[in-house]
């Protein structure tokens, strides 16, 4: 039977020490909230812009996201709008599905999304909605929170 030890912890008992990153080891959980009722109908792809997160290391923890009934057959994908990576100023694709896919959002509902997903960004990160498999519906609501550690 082996023990191992995950970076962060091996990183406490290396010598001589090695120190964790904030997001990793000691950091606050920050709160971005969203409201958004959409004006007028969408058409099948659009994307919601819900939060910009601040630039630097962050640890996205996990999406929470209510919604209101959109209609048969709609999904909800949750992901990154592309941004500039801090480690050496290249640009990240968006991935509209970085965060969770195919979320049926036909009836009214809720989904937590358990991200722990790093992201270290020069200018922010933008967390994005995109409804998919048909309309966005005239006053169709996205209510909740992202909850981050950032350095």
């Amino acid at each position: 039977m082996a023990t191992t030890n995950s970076t962060q912890y091996g990183n406490t008992v290396a010598v001589p020490p090695v120190m964790n990153a904030v997001h990793e080891a000691h950091g606050r959980v920050r709160v971005a909230a969203f409201d958004y009722t959409q004006s007028g109908a969408g058409t099948a792809g659009d994307y919601v812009n819900l939060v910009k997160l601040p630039a630097g290391a962050i640890r996205v923890l996990s999406v929470y996201v209510a919604f209101s009934a959109f209609g048969a057959s709609r999904t909800l994908d949750l992901g990154y709008g592309a941004y500039t990576a801090l480690s050496n100023g290249a640009t990240v694709a968006a991935d509209a599905d970085g965060i969770s896919a195919n979320t049926d959002i036909s009836g009214a509902g809720s989904v937590t999304s358990v991200a722990n997903d790093q992201v270290s960004s020069t200018d922010g990160v933008l967390v994005t909605a995109q409804v998919n498999d048909g309309t966005l519906p005239d006053a169709a609501t996205l209510n909740g929170y992202v909850l981050y550690v950032v350095d």
